[in-house]
């Protein structure tokens, strides 16, 4: 796997790994509330049923009464003295019998022994004693009835036959009080499993809901890091391409330089070391010449020998131009204070050298990197500036080692130079950058038309051999 491919999957993957996360957390919320919705759905509809149950029940005490006070004015008209109980608990037991409401609402009523007084659609368990009965969850629920009638009412869950589904048994939610005097227990109830089943309905459909928002959840996430990656995609094919073309930039830069260079040192063997050879040549030629005829070619072989140093020079100039050996016995200071003498010499422009006293502070390549820095920059000088000094000074700053080359020529405007578009002009700075970049250092040049120029070379400190304090004069 390739260094490309190994960024696409650091940038994928997260958005993958997130997208899973947020859907499955978004999943156990949405599970979650709608488990609540259908538990505070069901309770609602419960308290609303039992709520029913009490005016049912609440209307069959008053029709009770009423039967009761009709009786009583009945026993007063026929001024009978005893009143005829028996007759009234069996009619009441009818009228409980006979009120029925929906497919499953009737009333029930057992004494206080569990002693079935009045059952509808169940009328073989009517006067048998059912204090003991337990539904098919083990719950005795005609005394839990009795328990709950004789704390003033309450209410019971429990299992029991189902009228409508032909006698099966279903979940019942029932209410009972005591009736008056007669300590009975009587109450009502209605079954609660359409209850369970529209619950059932709504959690389905919720969840019906969550996996349609995950699957588009989903969808919408693969949309976006396949949007991603193929960004990706397009980005890396961009910068590849900008990438090869500023490589294609930079190697015809290389053969640019690498040529100019050669013609340079052609043109110095030829115009320089090559004439003169000839001419010592030339001069041994005559002198052997004149040995042959016996004359004096003294003059000659001194001159000569003169010619013969001269090559010597000049091949020393041309070796120490390509690669000055003082840099490396001596260090980066020395090399550029006989810079600075010899280009001097050459010009007549002076040039003051301020170094850092700080010895080995430099690796071989980097002091390399600077002194060409310099050496292109006073090539610039001697072509371009009309400077008469010059200036070469380093200093260690917090967290840098900055080179500047400042001179007092007839400067040009720097902003103008950067917009240029050609790719070759001002191949000098370009090349300077380029070096620094290898360093992580920085290259910044200073310069208005009649100001002369300054040009700033940083180095980091982290790319020096240790950390320095900030001193001057000496050596690196």
């Amino acid at each position: 796997m390739n260094i490309n491919h190994k960024l696409q999957l650091i940038t994928v993957l997260p958005l993958i790994l997130s997208l899973i996360l947020v859907v499955f957390v978004t999943q156990m919320q949405y599970r979650e509330l709608s488990q609540q919705v259908v538990d505070v759905y069901r309770q609602s509809i419960i308290d609303h049923r039992k709520e029913e149950l009490k005016n049912y029940l609440a209307i069959a005490n008053v029709a009770i009464k009423h039967f009761k006070q009709s009786q009583g004015n009945q026993q007063t008209q026929q001024t009978q003295q005893t009143q005829q109980t028996q007759q009234t608990q069996q009619e009441v037991k009818s009228m409980l019998a006979d009120m029925r409401f929906g497919k499953n609402g009737y009333f029930f009523a057992y004494d206080l022994d569990g002693n079935s007084l009045v059952l509808p659609e169940q009328e073989w368990r009517v006067g048998k004693n059912w204090l003991n009965l337990t539904d098919d969850n083990g719950v005795h629920f005609i005394q839990e009835l009795i328990s709950g009638a004789r704390k003033g009412g309450g209410y019971l869950t429990y299992l029991f036959h189902q009228p409508s589904n032909e006698g099966q048994p279903g979940q019942k939610l029932a209410y009972a009080e005591v009736l008056g005097q007669w300590e009975w227990m009587f109450g009502t109830g209605v079954y609660i499993d359409d209850i369970d089943e529209e619950a059932a309905l709504l959690s389905a459909s919720m969840s019906h809901h969550i996996r349609n928002t995950s699957f588009m959840t989903l969808v919408i996430g693969t949309l976006a890091v396949s949007a991603v990656f193929i960004g990706g995609i397009f980005m890396r094919v961009g910068e590849k391409r900008l990438a090869n073309a500023k490589l294609r930039t930079l190697n015809e830069r290389i053969y640019q330089t690498q040529e100019e260079e050669c013609k340079r040192v052609s043109r110095e063997l030829h115009d320089g070391v090559s004439q003169t050879i000839a001419a010592a040549l030339f001069a041994m030629e005559t002198a052997q010449l004149k040995k042959e005829y016996g004359e004096d070619s003294g003059p000659e072989l001194e001159k000569a020998i003169t010619m013969t140093r001269q090559i010597m020079l000049d091949i020393r100039n041309i070796s120490h131009q390509l690669h000055p050996s003082i840099l490396a016995d001596y260090g980066l200071g020395a090399a550029l204070k006989e810079l600075g003498s010899e280009f001097s010499l050459r010009t007549g422009i002076k040039v003051k050298v301020k170094l850092l006293s700080v010895r080995k502070l430099l690796s071989t390549e980097l002091s390399c990197a600077l002194y060409r820095i310099v050496q292109e920059s006073l090539t610039n000088i001697e072509r371009h500036s009309g400077a008469k000094n010059v200036l070469i000074s380093q200093t260690l700053t917090p967290g840098w080692l900055t080179l500047e080359v400042h001179d007092d020529g007839q400067g040009f405007n720097y902003e103008c130079y950067e917009k240029k578009s050609t790719p070759f002009e001002g191949i000098g700075l370009r090349n300077m950058k380029e070096r620094l970049s290898f360093y992580n250092g920085e290259l910044k040049v200073e310069s208005a038309i009649g100001k002369g120029v300054t040009l700033i070379a940083r180095i980091p400190q982290s790319e020096l051999r240790y950390q320095a304090d900030s001193t001057t004069e000496g050596a690196l």
